[in-house]
């Protein structure tokens, strides 16, 4: 999205995407992890973020992307990593940002962490948990 003096917007800046991940996306804190995630009717997916971590800066803009995706299908939450540090260690989660797969309370799946979460492989996590098989490629 360009501004007047069509300057390009980074991507986490962009009101678009930030617009998309508010209505998607849930952020949770550790009083409410019972309610809100485990006992979820859903499967859940969790990003844990941090304010320190450019990374999980840059992966707002995906993670809303493929909440938008899976709407009504999966639920999408984000949880602060400082501010629940309770809820992370008893996680085992140390970095920021961290994705984690939840399905009926029970983790999932493989976790994905670090820089370079790709929208690909967030993706292909939702797939995994919820049993959806890849199409084969043509022969």
């Amino acid at each position: 999205m360009a501004n007047r003096f069509n300057v390009r917007l980074p991507v986490n800046e962009d009101p678009a995407v930030k617009a998309v991940e508010a209505k998607h996306v849930q952020e949770v804190a550790e009083a409410d992890w019972e309610k809100e995630v485990l006992a979820a009717a859903l499967p859940v997916v969790v990003h844990f973020h941090g304010a320190e971590s450019s990374a999980s800066e840059a992966l707002n803009p995906r993670f809303g992307a493929v909440a938008e995706k899976f709407s009504g299908k999966v639920r999408f939450v984000k949880v602060d990593r400082q501010a629940n540090a309770g809820l992370a260690a008893k996680l085992g989660v140390t970095a920021s940002p961290t994705v984690v797969f939840l399905r009926d309370g029970k983790e999932k799946g493989e976790r994905l962490a670090g820089e370079d979460v790709k929208r690909t492989a967030l993706k292909a996590g939702v797939e995994a948990m919820l049993g959806v098989v890849a199409a084969a490629p043509p022969k």
